[in-house]
Protein backbone atom coordinates (compact mmCIF):
# COMPACT_ATOMS: atom_id res chain seq x y z
CA UNK A 1 0.00 0.00 0.00
CA UNK A 2 2.88 2.35 0.83
CA UNK A 3 4.51 1.69 -2.54
CA UNK A 4 1.19 2.40 -4.26
CA UNK A 5 0.93 5.74 -2.47
CA UNK A 6 4.47 6.70 -3.47
CA UNK A 7 3.83 5.79 -7.10
CA UNK A 8 0.59 7.79 -7.24
CA UNK A 9 2.24 10.85 -5.69
CA UNK A 10 5.12 10.67 -8.18
CA UNK A 11 2.60 10.59 -11.05
CA UNK A 12 1.21 13.93 -9.96
CA UNK A 13 4.60 15.62 -9.47
CA UNK A 14 5.44 18.55 -11.68
CA UNK A 15 7.08 17.75 -15.03
CA UNK A 16 10.81 18.55 -14.95
CA UNK A 17 12.18 21.64 -16.62
CA UNK A 18 14.40 21.14 -19.67
CA UNK A 19 18.10 21.90 -19.57
CA UNK A 20 19.48 24.73 -21.69
CA UNK A 21 22.71 26.20 -23.01
CA UNK A 22 23.10 29.95 -23.37
CA UNK A 23 24.71 31.54 -26.42
CA UNK A 24 25.20 35.26 -27.15
CA UNK A 25 22.59 36.92 -29.37
CA UNK A 26 23.92 37.69 -32.84
CA UNK A 27 23.75 41.40 -33.76
CA UNK A 28 20.95 42.52 -36.03
CA UNK A 29 23.46 44.09 -38.40
CA UNK A 30 26.89 42.44 -38.79
CA UNK A 31 29.81 44.41 -37.31
CA UNK A 32 27.42 46.79 -35.52
CA UNK A 33 26.39 45.94 -31.97
CA UNK A 34 22.75 46.05 -30.95
CA UNK A 35 23.82 48.40 -28.15
CA UNK A 36 24.93 51.03 -30.67
CA UNK A 37 21.79 50.52 -32.75
CA UNK A 38 19.57 50.98 -29.69
CA UNK A 39 21.18 54.38 -29.08
CA UNK A 40 21.12 55.82 -32.58
CA UNK A 41 18.28 54.14 -34.49
CA UNK A 42 15.58 56.10 -32.57
CA UNK A 43 17.41 59.33 -33.36
CA UNK A 44 17.75 58.41 -37.02
CA UNK A 45 14.05 57.51 -37.17
CA UNK A 46 13.13 60.84 -35.57
CA UNK A 47 15.09 62.91 -38.08
CA UNK A 48 13.91 60.89 -41.07
CA UNK A 49 10.25 61.32 -40.08
CA UNK A 50 10.77 65.00 -39.17
CA UNK A 51 12.45 65.79 -42.48
CA UNK A 52 9.66 63.98 -44.30
CA UNK A 53 7.02 66.17 -42.68
CA UNK A 54 9.22 69.24 -43.13
CA UNK A 55 9.39 68.46 -46.87
CA UNK A 56 5.59 68.16 -46.96
CA UNK A 57 5.23 71.49 -45.15
CA UNK A 58 7.71 73.43 -47.30
CA UNK A 59 6.31 72.21 -50.62
CA UNK A 60 2.69 72.31 -49.41
CA UNK A 61 1.99 68.68 -50.30
CA UNK A 62 -1.50 67.31 -49.57
CA UNK A 63 -2.85 70.67 -48.33
CA UNK A 64 -6.38 69.22 -48.12
CA UNK A 65 -5.23 67.08 -45.19
CA UNK A 66 -3.74 69.89 -43.12
CA UNK A 67 -5.13 70.27 -39.61
CA UNK A 68 -4.13 73.95 -39.54
CA UNK A 69 -3.75 76.44 -42.36
CA UNK A 70 -0.35 78.06 -43.00
CA UNK A 71 -1.73 81.33 -41.60
CA UNK A 72 -2.68 79.66 -38.32
CA UNK A 73 0.73 78.02 -38.08
CA UNK A 74 2.45 81.38 -38.62
CA UNK A 75 0.36 83.05 -35.93
CA UNK A 76 0.77 80.31 -33.31
CA UNK A 77 4.34 79.18 -33.80
CA UNK A 78 6.78 81.84 -32.55
CA UNK A 79 9.79 79.55 -32.25
CA UNK A 80 12.33 79.33 -35.05
CA UNK A 81 13.34 76.05 -36.62
CA UNK A 82 16.85 76.61 -35.29
CA UNK A 83 15.57 76.79 -31.70
CA UNK A 84 13.48 73.67 -32.21
CA UNK A 85 16.43 71.74 -33.67
CA UNK A 86 18.69 72.97 -30.87
CA UNK A 87 16.31 71.80 -28.14
CA UNK A 88 15.73 68.48 -29.88
CA UNK A 89 19.48 67.85 -30.11
CA UNK A 90 19.90 68.67 -26.40
CA UNK A 91 17.17 66.19 -25.51
CA UNK A 92 18.69 63.56 -27.78
CA UNK A 93 22.10 63.99 -26.16
CA UNK A 94 20.43 63.33 -22.80
CA UNK A 95 18.58 60.40 -24.35
CA UNK A 96 21.79 58.83 -25.67
CA UNK A 97 23.52 59.33 -22.33
CA UNK A 98 20.71 57.70 -20.37
CA UNK A 99 20.44 54.90 -22.92
CA UNK A 100 24.18 54.26 -22.68
CA UNK A 101 24.03 54.08 -18.88
CA UNK A 102 21.09 51.69 -18.95
CA UNK A 103 22.58 49.58 -21.74
CA UNK A 104 25.99 49.25 -20.10
CA UNK A 105 24.44 48.14 -16.80
CA UNK A 106 22.44 45.37 -18.47
CA UNK A 107 23.93 41.87 -18.86
CA UNK A 108 24.75 40.59 -22.32
CA UNK A 109 21.69 39.29 -24.15
CA UNK A 110 21.69 35.53 -24.49
CA UNK A 111 19.67 32.90 -26.37
CA UNK A 112 18.87 29.30 -25.52
CA UNK A 113 16.60 29.60 -22.50
CA UNK A 114 13.31 30.00 -24.34
CA UNK A 115 12.10 26.41 -23.96
CA UNK A 116 13.05 26.46 -20.28
CA UNK A 117 11.08 29.68 -19.64
CA UNK A 118 8.06 28.34 -21.53
CA UNK A 119 8.19 25.18 -19.41
CA UNK A 120 8.28 27.35 -16.29
CA UNK A 121 5.05 29.00 -17.39
CA UNK A 122 3.60 25.56 -18.03
CA UNK A 123 4.59 24.58 -14.49
CA UNK A 124 2.83 27.65 -13.15
CA UNK A 125 -0.29 26.65 -15.06
CA UNK A 126 -0.09 23.16 -13.57
CA UNK A 127 0.29 24.59 -10.06
CA UNK A 128 -2.63 26.98 -10.64
CA UNK A 129 -4.83 24.00 -11.56
CA UNK A 130 -4.33 22.57 -8.08
CA UNK A 131 -6.43 25.40 -6.65
CA UNK A 132 -9.38 24.75 -8.98
CA UNK A 133 -11.09 22.01 -6.89
CA UNK A 134 -11.06 24.28 -3.82
CA UNK A 135 -12.38 27.24 -5.82
CA UNK A 136 -15.20 25.13 -7.25
CA UNK A 137 -15.89 23.83 -3.75
CA UNK A 138 -16.50 27.38 -2.58
CA UNK A 139 -19.23 27.56 -5.23
CA UNK A 140 -20.77 24.33 -4.00
CA UNK A 141 -19.47 22.20 -6.88
CA UNK A 142 -17.84 18.80 -6.55
CA UNK A 143 -14.82 19.00 -8.83
CA UNK A 144 -13.93 15.31 -8.40
CA UNK A 145 -17.40 14.15 -9.43
CA UNK A 146 -17.51 16.50 -12.42
CA UNK A 147 -14.05 15.31 -13.43
CA UNK A 148 -15.16 11.68 -13.44
CA UNK A 149 -18.27 12.49 -15.47
CA UNK A 150 -16.34 14.22 -18.27
CA UNK A 151 -13.23 12.03 -18.23
CA UNK A 152 -14.47 9.81 -21.05
CA UNK A 153 -15.05 12.51 -23.67
CA UNK A 154 -12.85 15.33 -22.37
CA UNK A 155 -9.77 13.94 -20.61
CA UNK A 156 -7.95 17.28 -20.51
CA UNK A 157 -10.91 19.05 -18.89
CA UNK A 158 -11.22 16.16 -16.44
CA UNK A 159 -7.53 16.49 -15.52
CA UNK A 160 -7.87 20.23 -14.96
CA UNK A 161 -10.94 19.76 -12.76
CA UNK A 162 -9.06 17.11 -10.79
CA UNK A 163 -6.44 19.67 -9.85
CA UNK A 164 -3.99 19.20 -12.70
CA UNK A 165 -3.64 15.43 -12.41
CA UNK A 166 -2.59 13.82 -15.69
CA UNK A 167 -1.75 10.21 -14.81
CA UNK A 168 -1.54 9.23 -18.48
CA UNK A 169 1.00 11.88 -19.46
CA UNK A 170 4.39 10.34 -18.89
CA UNK A 171 7.68 10.61 -20.73
CA UNK A 172 11.07 8.98 -20.60
CA UNK A 173 14.13 10.76 -19.29
CA UNK A 174 17.57 9.58 -18.27
CA UNK A 175 16.30 8.98 -14.74
CA UNK A 176 13.28 7.01 -15.94
CA UNK A 177 9.60 7.76 -16.44
CA UNK A 178 8.64 11.35 -15.59
CA UNK A 179 5.46 13.46 -15.93
CA UNK A 180 5.07 15.63 -19.03
CA UNK A 181 2.97 18.66 -19.88
CA UNK A 182 -0.32 18.50 -21.74
CA UNK A 183 -0.30 19.98 -25.23
CA UNK A 184 -2.74 22.72 -24.23
CA UNK A 185 -0.47 23.73 -21.34
CA UNK A 186 2.45 24.18 -23.72
CA UNK A 187 0.33 26.18 -26.17
CA UNK A 188 -0.92 28.52 -23.44
CA UNK A 189 2.56 28.80 -21.91
CA UNK A 190 4.05 29.65 -25.33
CA UNK A 191 1.34 32.28 -25.89
CA UNK A 192 2.05 33.84 -22.52
CA UNK A 193 5.81 33.87 -23.11
CA UNK A 194 5.87 35.08 -26.71
CA UNK A 195 2.83 37.38 -26.84
CA UNK A 196 1.13 38.28 -23.54
CA UNK A 197 4.22 39.14 -21.49
CA UNK A 198 5.87 41.19 -24.30
CA UNK A 199 2.55 42.99 -24.92
CA UNK A 200 2.28 43.93 -21.24
CA UNK A 201 5.91 45.03 -21.14
CA UNK A 202 5.44 47.16 -24.26
CA UNK A 203 2.22 48.70 -22.88
CA UNK A 204 3.95 49.55 -19.58
CA UNK A 205 6.89 51.13 -21.45
CA UNK A 206 4.56 53.19 -23.65
CA UNK A 207 2.56 54.40 -20.64
CA UNK A 208 5.69 55.44 -18.73
CA UNK A 209 7.31 57.11 -21.74
CA UNK A 210 4.18 58.93 -22.91
CA UNK A 211 3.39 60.10 -19.38
CA UNK A 212 6.91 61.47 -18.95
CA UNK A 213 6.84 63.18 -22.34
CA UNK A 214 3.41 64.67 -21.70
CA UNK A 215 4.28 66.26 -18.36
CA UNK A 216 7.68 67.45 -19.61
CA UNK A 217 6.04 69.05 -22.66
CA UNK A 218 3.33 70.57 -20.47
CA UNK A 219 5.93 71.94 -18.06
CA UNK A 220 7.83 73.55 -20.91
CA UNK A 221 4.69 75.38 -22.02
CA UNK A 222 3.56 76.46 -18.54
CA UNK A 223 6.92 77.37 -17.01
CA UNK A 224 8.23 80.68 -18.35
CA UNK A 225 11.86 79.79 -17.80
CA UNK A 226 11.57 76.44 -19.56
CA UNK A 227 9.53 77.98 -22.37
CA UNK A 228 12.21 80.60 -22.97
CA UNK A 229 15.00 78.05 -23.31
Amino acid sequence: MANSTINMSSVYDLPPLPSYTLTPVKPLIPYVSDFILSLFLPIAAYWIVSLFFHFIDVYDIWPQYRLHTPVEITQRNHVSRYEVARDVIIQQIIQVGMGAVLGLTEPEQMLGREEYDIARWAQRLRIAQRALPQLLGLLGLNAAAISQNVSGNHPNIAAVLAGGKYPGLMGLEAEGSVPTFASWEMVVASTIYWYIVPALQFAAAVIVLDTWQYFLHRAMHMNKWLYSM
